[in-house]
């Protein structure tokens, strides 16, 4: 039985999964891309501002200074899961760290605007790749995505800009190549 693995990133403002709002919500599949920014309804905490340099001035979403085109939350989420709704079954929702972050923000927001059954028929599970990670590579110092990506690609990207890490997953996932039951394993 196959399977589609749809790899996506959260960026918030903040780690409080029971308080954060989504900033930007990115999905990649091959090579289909889903990216939407929307302005936060709380403050966006110091540390998340240093770390994805998002900021929010007069109403306007900004990254690093440049004006974001925003969509409202409710229209991200429902695009999102009409993206996900159009690849075939079943599909796994991979994020690194989706088990502690990703997955309890995101089905939190899904809830909120009553989407978590439509969500939910559109994909099985979630994958969790950190969890991944650590059960196919053992003594790593490190199982951040940056560390992955630099060990793995021998690169350096642009982390904490959601559509980025998520192309990145992607690109170090096909590079482990995974086992079958290695993915199963680390369903959430």
């Amino acid at each position: 039985m196959s399977y589609t693995v749809v790899f996506f990133d959260l960026e918030t403002t903040g780690l409080d999964t029971e308080r954060c709002d989504i900033i930007q919500i990115a999905a990649v599949c091959g090579t289909r891309v889903f990216n939407a920014y929307t302005v936060p309804r709380c403050a966006i905490s110091k540390e998340a501002a240093r770390l994805t340099g998002f900021s929010v001035v007069n109403g306007l979403l900004l990254r690093h200074g440049e004006a974001m085109p925003t969509v409202s939350l409710s229209r991200a989420l429902t695009s999102f899961v009409e993206f996900l709704g159009s690849f075939r079954g079943p599909v796994y929702l991979a994020a690194h760290n989706a088990n502690r972050f990703d997955a309890p923000v995101l089905k939190r927001m899904l809830r909120e605007f009553s989407l978590l059954q439509e969500f939910e028929r559109a994909v099985s599970n979630y994958l969790d790749t950190f969890l991944l990670s650590k059960r196919m590579f053992t003594n790593f110092y490190s199982y951040s995505l940056s560390y992955m990506v630099e060990r793995f690609l021998d690169k350096s990207y642009d982390a904490h800009n959601a559509l980025e890490d998520a192309r990145m997953l992607q690109e170090v996932y096909h590079a482990w190549k995974p086992g079958r039951n290695a993915v199963l394993n680390s369903l959430i």
